[in-house]
């Protein structure tokens, strides 16, 4: 009896066993086209049953797919396997996931991805058919090819005339709604691939016009990286990788740009990256036709019966304080609430639904139940039924915001400038035209669900107590320069709201009261600067300027430049550079940069050809020349060349380096005439032609005080700590061998020292 009870025992064992379903991961990475989607397995293990027979994915238009419904074991490989649908309806929701299959029959699952393919693509050809017989077919199977994989991953709609060029070395294609290609006699260049790169170069990856060169999107005019997230996103699940970037120059992306015939492989794998690259880059903004804005499509994961929260972007906008409400006569405002006043206010909570016909979303307000529509301006609307002035194009920031992602709010139009939701001052809402910029942190919309509210406001929390904290920071640092009180108490009174602010910012438990805590620290800064008048050195108001040193990007500025080894630069190009900082003290201001223009080629010379200037308010001065910081010997990063006997940078990389070493600071010395007044500083010309180059870096600001611009003359001389300096003194008359900051007599002369 206990030898069969075990034998028994056994076999409930093994049968339970077998009965075990393959444990399964779906890679949350996944690609999309109009007709056909891909995926990825994470992980697929037999889970202690039998051991796995097939594995794939299963897909169907309900949110729970399984075997029973369509499944796809077709692979290609990159990186891995890749697993792939083909001809699934395009304009459709769809939901995806992994399974695997047991040698007894049961399935395992993984979770399921969410996602819309993409309307039906139309590119189109016509082609003059004018080379041989043999070389026309070729050509006509490669554009045939390329037109239907383009087809089918993207919702791009171009027609192509091609034309058979026997001078043409390779192949060209111009940009244009209606784009011209030449095909030559060069058979590696009558191939599907390099058919596909040309027709690329129609969809606006070319030297002009596009924002493939308008370096918003792009990392420079030359050769950079692309920085939108769609493409990256792509890049990532195709090469199963992380932190990936399309890299490019003024006409050649990589990977999978096929620039050349060497590059033309022949394989899907290739192909199929082309053609969604090209989707992804109309998703993150390139202008593929002048008539309508980018691509829009399923970006921000929705569920029609969620209530969703949106919140401004832009912290001067509410980012932690507000929420987007509706009012019953339609308006819309950003009022101030806590995340749990919010979570039972319907007024600013926010049902989304999509189209995926038209890869558009709709905005119905919970309280009034009407949707956000657009005539003429953005509000809300009483509708049966949304139509057209109701539908919205969402496109993704580039910028992490509290580990959340805004969104701009897009009203579709057919152009390359429409609408959008933007948060104004004083709590109002306007439709302005659509800015693709980082810095257009107020036309950007956070859009959280009732769970994320808490968190983002903890983290808002967190966030605003440090920026609270560093304000102070910066008011005592202001405090400790060297002054003389102009009014009577005024250190005292900085003192005493140094330390109440201090307490309350400890103790602060919402967003609004930290805000508060700002603001007044931000009052008893100024008030603490129109009182007093610096004595020694001037007060640094550098940390006002947004974005003084330009390593990265130029946001916070005007205009873009190109930026490349922690510097920028304009190139042929007029420009007016500039920002207005504002609640500034009343008073004298000190405005520098290091910035040099060569007016032409290397061989150009005379300080007397610059045309580039720098200025503050209404006081300008003329830029330096280049030849004004060469150097004797050569610095020895980067391209330099010889220009009037000297040693100058001829690319950003030794522009950057001869900064680096103080070299070519300009200075200007402007007023502010009112107490909480502005001042527009930067750099500008109206004239840049052949060979003009303009390059500068580090913005700096600083405040004199009460004093007078003739008496700030009289010391203007700045000189770096480590810049050989002899016969040194003190104001007191003292010898002085390793001066620090300050104002000291060197050689004779006054000279601040930084």
């Amino acid at each position: 009896m206990k030898q069969l009870y075990i034998t028994s025992l056994l076999a409930v064992l093994t049968i339970a066993a077998s009965a075990q379903a393959p444990k399964v991961t779906t890679d949350t990475r996944f690609a999309r086209g109009a007709t056909m989607a891909f995926g990825r397995i994470a992980s697929a293990s037999a889970n202690g049953g039998a051991a796995i027979k097939t594995r794939g994915f299963c897909i169907a238009e309900n949110p729970n797919p399984t075997v029973a419904d369509i499944v796809s074991t077709k692979t290609l490989s990159s990186s891995g396997t890749i697993y792939y649908f083909e001809n699934l309806t395009p304009g459709t929701m769809y939901y995806m996931r992994a399974y695997a299959t047991n040698q007894n029959g049961e399935t395992g699952y993984g979770d399921v991805i969410k996602f819309a393919t993409v309307p039906m693509g139309a590119i189109t050809y016509w082609y003059n058919n004018g080379g041989s017989e043999a070389e026309n077919k070729r050509i006509n199977d490669a554009l045939t090819q390329a037109c239907n994989i383009f087809s089918n991953l993207t919702s791009i709609k171009k027609h192509y005339s091609v034309g058979y060029g026997s001078g043409t070395p390779t192949a060209d294609c111009n940009y244009k709604d209606d784009p011209w290609m030449n095909v030559g006699p060069n058979q590696s260049y009558q191939r599907t691939g390099t058919i596909m790169h040309e027709m690329q170069h129609g969809l606006g990856v070319i030297s002009y016009n596009t924002q493939w060169s308008k370096g918003n999107l792009r990392s420079g005019n030359g050769t950079g990286q692309w920085l939108g997230d769609r493409v990256s996103a792509f890049l990532d699940f195709w090469d199963n990788t992380t932190g990936s970037h399309l890299n490019g120059d003024t006409q050649h992306m990589w990977p999978y740009g096929v620039n050349g015939a060497h590059e033309d492989d022949g394989s899907l794998k290739t192909y199929y990256a082309n053609a969604m690259i090209g989707q992804a880059l109309g998703e993150d903004g390139l202008e593929h036709l002048s008539t309508t804005y980018a691509d829009p499509c399923y970006v921000f994961t929705q569920e029609d019966d969620v209530k969703y929260y949106l919140k401004n972007e832009s912290e001067e906008r509410g980012l932690y304080t507000s929420y987007l409400k509706a009012t019953p006569a339609g308006n819309l405002l950003w009022v101030a609430m806590t995340a749990a006043e919010a979570a039972q206010n319907d007024s600013v909570a926010w049902y989304v639904t999509f189209t995926p016909q038209n890869q558009y979303y709709q905005l119905r307000n919970a309280a009034t139940g009407q949707y956000l529509t657009y005539d003429a301006g953005i509000a809300t609307a009483a509708k049966t039924k949304p139509g057209t002035t109701e539908d919205w194009h969402l496109m993704m920031g580039r910028v992490d915001v509290g580990g959340q992602r805004g969104y701009w709010i897009i009203h579709p139009e057919a152009n390359w400038q429409p609408h959008c939701l933007q948060a104004n001052a004083n709590g109002r809402t306007a439709a302005a035209t659509f800015d693709i910029t980082n810095s257009a942190t107020a036309q950007r919309w956070l859009i959280l669900t009732a769970d994320q509210l808490e968190t983002v406001e903890n983290s808002a929390l967190a966030t605003m107590r440090k920026e609270a904290l560093d304000v102070l920071e910066v008011v005592k640092a202001l405090a400790a320069v060297p002054h003389q009180e102009d009014v009577a108490g005024t250190d005292s009174k900085l003192q005493a709201a140094i330390e109440a602010l201090e307490e309350r910012c400890k103790t602060a438990t919402s967003p609004a009261e930290l805000q508060d805590v700002i603001d007044e620290a931000l009052k008893a800064r100024t008030a603490f600067l129109q009182g007093v008048t610096p004595t020694n050195e001037p007060f640094d108001l550098t940390y006002m300027l947004t974005n003084p040193t330009v390593d990265a990007s130029t946001a916070g500025w005007s205009e873009t430049a190109t930026v490349s080894q922690g510097c920028a630069e304009f190139y042929e190009k007029t420009f007016d550079f500039n920002q207005t900082v504002k609640n500034l003290p009343k008073g004298t201001y000190l405005f520098t940069v290091q910035a040099f223009q060569r007016p032409g080629s290397v061989s150009a010379a005379g300080s007397a050809k610059t045309n580039a200037t720098v200025y503050a308010g209404t006081k300008s001065a003329k830029m330096l020349h280049i030849t004004d910081g060469g150097q004797a010997t050569k610095v020895g990063t980067g391209r330099e060349k010889v220009i009037g006997g000297k040693n100058v940078p001829d690319d950003m990389t030794s522009a950057a380096a001869y900064f680096k070493r103080g070299y070519y600071l300009n200075e200007v010395l402007g007023l502010v005439g009112q107490q909480n007044g502005s001042i527009k500083v930067g750099i500008k010309t109206t004239s840049m032609p052949s060979s003009y180059w303009c390059c500068f870096d580090d913005f700096h600001l600083y405040f004199y005080g009460s004093r007078s611009i003739a008496d700030v003359m009289a010391v203007s001389d700045v000189k770096r700590a480590d810049e050989d300096m002899q016969a040194i003194y003190d104001l007191q008359g003292r010898r002085v061998t390793n001066p620090t900051r300050g104002l000291y007599i060197i050689n004779g002369r006054k000279v601040i020292v930084r």
